[in-house]
């Protein structure tokens, strides 16, 4: 029996638009709520406005099965690294390889402009989020208080694997 491709996953990654905000703000809400009892609040990600994440960040999306979307990935580039300022999935399509799949396509990104490191930072009490971001290949490298949050900044050098 052939393997069942799933049809989120295989879809393609695309840059988004005006037209994705509203989508776009409730995948960070649904991608999100499941850390509000863990930290008492909205992860910021969660309460930011979309249309500023679309004015202020490159947004990159992946389209849903139905009018949602399923991924979200959001960057900002400086001169010596990419930063991922979110990665959103949404919960229907978590643990299929997408967050992965967005990763990797942020580490392709960084690459083509020439930057040898990503880095980004979670919640100090997103556990989980901290050993997948290890476990790809990012070190801690340092945490803040942020808004009453723990944040922990971690990096990624791909100048080894270029």
């Amino acid at each position: 029996m052939a393997p069942v491709k799933d049809p989120v996953t295989d879809r393609p990654i695309r840059r988004a638009t005006s037209a994705d905000e509203a989508r776009l703000g409730a995948l960070q809400k649904r991608a999100y709520v499941k850390y509000v009892p863990r930290i008492g609040t909205e992860p910021q990600p969660m309460a930011e406005n979309a249309a500023g994440l679309l004015q202020a960040y490159e947004v990159w999306v992946v389209d849903g099965v139905e009018d949602g979307l399923a991924g979200a990935l959001v960057l900002r580039s400086a001169d010596d690294h990419l930063l991922v300022w979110s990665v959103a999935v949404d919960p229907t399509q978590q643990g299929t390889g997408l967050g992965r799949r967005l990763l990797d396509f942020a580490e392709v990104q960084a690459r083509g402009r020439g930057l040898t490191e990503i880095r980004l930072y979670t919640n100090a009490l997103f556990t989980e989020n901290r050993q997948l971001y290890a476990h790809l290949g990012y070190a801690e490298t340092g945490s803040e208080t942020f808004e009453g949050r723990e944040l922990v900044h971690m990096a990624k050098s791909l100048a080894a694997t270029a």
